[in-house]
């Protein structure tokens, strides 16, 4: 009975200072990030209006449809996964 209560108390003073050592340190080093990463994502998210703004003032100052299409490409252009370019033998698969 002895032993189990000793056994259990030394278990709980050694693993008592590794937990209190892991909060304390955690939040001060997360804060610090979560405040960079919130910089960098209100800076993205600026970036996004701005482009946005501009297109506006393409599309209203379009005056046939090939410059509204330019604006179009110019600020919206198609992601490169998807301008691959095929092979031969895929293109003849398509079709069957």
């Amino acid at each position: 009975m002895k032993t189990a209560i000793i056994t259990v108390v030394l278990t709980g003073i050694c693993t008592a200072p590794t937990f209190a050592a892991d909060s304390d340190t955690g939040p001060k080093g997360q804060g610090k990030g979560i405040e960079q990463k919130k910089a960098e994502v209100i800076h993205h998210i600026e970036e996004r209006i701005a482009n946005s703004q501009a297109e506006i003032i393409c599309v209203k100052s379009a005056q046939t449809h090939s410059e509204l299409r330019s604006c179009h490409e110019k600020y919206r252009p198609q992601p490169k996964n998807e301008r691959r370019e095929r092979n031969p033998q895929q293109q003849g698969t398509e079709k069957e």
